[in-house]
């Protein structure tokens, strides 16, 4: 039995590729190590949930930019704690239910107490993301 070759019918070619919309664009620095005495916090904002705490790995400047790139959306730089989110390094920022950086001290109670003092006092409905941290004071950081 001789191997015969397969008769394909030639069609169209395929598109260009495209690549799927991005949620979000990181340009990170190299991570700084240490904690600088803090761990982040992660809570739902309901008095029933517990506060978790994640122990910080390091620091980086980073530039964050969502979509549409353009000019009118700038991006955000900033200095950002990074975790470890199952066995990755992330911004610490950017995992839900992201509260804010504490003091390692800091039990869950002073740390909700601390979270809802630096939520009401910035109710104007300004984005809290370019606010200093509960934590943090003028000249800090």
């Amino acid at each position: 039995m001789a191997n015969k070759l397969k008769d394909f019918k030639s069609g169209p070619a395929p598109g260009p590729y495209k690549e799927p919309a991005p949620i979000f664009h990181e340009l990170w620095s190299a991570i700084s190590p240490g904690d600088l005495g803090l761990k982040v916090g992660y809570w739902t904002w309901k008095d029933s949930d517990p506060m978790i705490f994640r122990p910080i790995v390091g620091w980086v400047t980073a530039m964050i930019r969502t979509p549409p790139f353009t000019d009118g959306n700038p991006p955000k730089n900033g200095f950002y704690p990074v975790v470890l989110s199952k066995m990755f390094p992330v911004l610490g920022g950017l995992l839900p239910n992201y509260c804010a950086a504490f003091l390692k001290e800091m039990t869950e109670d002073e740390a909700k107490d601390q979270a809802r003092e630096w939520r009401e006092s910035n109710a104007s409905g300004s984005d809290t993301s370019e606010l200093l941290q509960p934590t943090m004071g003028m000249g800090q950081a």
